[in-house]
């Protein structure tokens, strides 16, 4: 029997913690692969091409997207993100990958056949948003990203899991008890199957 396809979503505003939630639940749960994206602005310093992002330029990215290799996008400002490649299940049935409100939304009215778990991380204050944002760069709209922080977690209510990141350890053990509640219930099928056989040797 095919294993049921998986996939988790972690949303959330700068400084709420999604790279270190997905990083933390790749290590502790080897079966469960990240989609790496593709996007169009430059990597940062501690970023790899390939493993937080696959970096690209805007032409190559809309090549993409002409050839059916790029299912979702958003931009973001001048910037195209979560570009979501078409064959995110090719190398495994369990995934996890970042995604704002509209590719949650998207994903959930589009894929029907794919389990999708979501998880949204809120930061503890707003001036831990803005803090977070002005450590990253320069920014002369930090307005216009604090507002686009509060229009993400307008739309918390969408997601199956809401976390307040006050505690990192805390946070990083609910999701790991969520990663690993879902990936035992997508056995349910396989191990009904079992209990069928059990059953029909009785008789």
């Amino acid at each position: 029997m095919e294993m049921e396809k998986l996939l988790f979503i972690v949303s959330g505003p700068s400084g709420a913690g999604k790279n270190t939630v997905i990083k933390h639940v790749r290590n502790v749960f080897p079966v469960v692969g990240k989609v790496v994206t593709f996007t169009t602005r430059s990597s940062r310093p501690h970023e790899v091409d390939g493993e937080d992002y696959r970096f690209v330029s805007e032409q190559e990215f809309f090549d993409r997207v002409q050839k059916g290799e790029i299912l979702e996008y958003e931009q973001v400002y001048n910037d195209y993100y979560y570009g979501s490649p078409a064959d995110i299940f090719a190398d495994g049935s369990a995934k996890i990958m970042e995604m704002d409100w509209q590719g949650h939304r998207t994903y959930r009215n589009t894929y029907k056949h794919i389990r999708i778990v979501s998880v949204f991380l809120v930061p503890p204050s707003l001036e831990e948003i803005k803090q977070r944002i002005l450590g990253r760069s320069r920014v002369d709209n930090l307005d216009s990203r604090l507002d686009n922080a509060c229009q993400q977690m307008e739309h918390a209510q969408d997601y199956d899991y809401v976390i307040v990141n006050k505690d990192k350890q805390q946070t990083l053990a609910m999701v790991e008890a969520i990663t690993a509640a879902e990936l035992v219930r997508r056995e349910r099928a396989k191990n009904l199957d079992f209990v069928r056989q059990l059953l029909a040797q009785r008789r």
